[in-house]
């Protein structure tokens, strides 16, 4: 009986860390699909040549690692005010206040960082393709959160 709920408990176990690495994959196939979508759709919105386009999406992706560390950031600051709630401290409000002020930095830094990406654009992409970005970034974050809640169970 013993060795019958230990290899139950063991299969189990085995199952579930194998269901959620699928899952994590497929999060990251769909992702990786998602982001070579937004790329060709961008192409095309944008009118890029090969040479535009390969000099774009270079700066392009420098941006988003040095935007996704602050969004990261953001996140760890956020979890840690979040805990701050739980605690019984004294020094609880003068904690706070600091990660808020943090917090807005981070923010603060992650907007100069998306303007100075815009910003720096202007020797690779002409002021019509610019705006046309802005615009077609917008619309497709638009898009695919229209997606995403239409399949959501209600």
């Amino acid at each position: 009986m013993k060795n019958l709920f230990i290899t139950l408990l063991t299969v189990i176990l085995l199952t579930s860390i194998s269901f959620s690495q699928q899952m994590k994959e497929k999060g990251m196939k769909n992702r990786e699909k998602l982001d070579q979508l937004e790329k060709i759709k961008l192409i095309e919105a944008l009118d890029l040549d090969e040479e535009t386009s390969i000099r774009f999406f270079a700066r392009r992706n420098e941006s988003r690692r040095e935007v996704q560390e602050l969004e990261k950031k953001s996140d760890d600051i956020i979890f840690e005010l979040e805990k701050s709630f739980d605690s019984e401290n004294k020094n609880q409000a003068e904690k706070q206040e600091q990660l808020i002020s943090e917090f807005l930095k981070t923010r603060e830094s992650l907007e100069l960082k998306r303007s100075q990406f815009i910003n720096s654009l202007d020797d690779i992409l002409s002021t019509e393709q610019i705006g046309k970005l802005i615009v077609f970034e917008k619309k497709f974050r638009d898009e695919i959160r229209n997606v995403l809640f239409e399949r959501k169970p209600r």
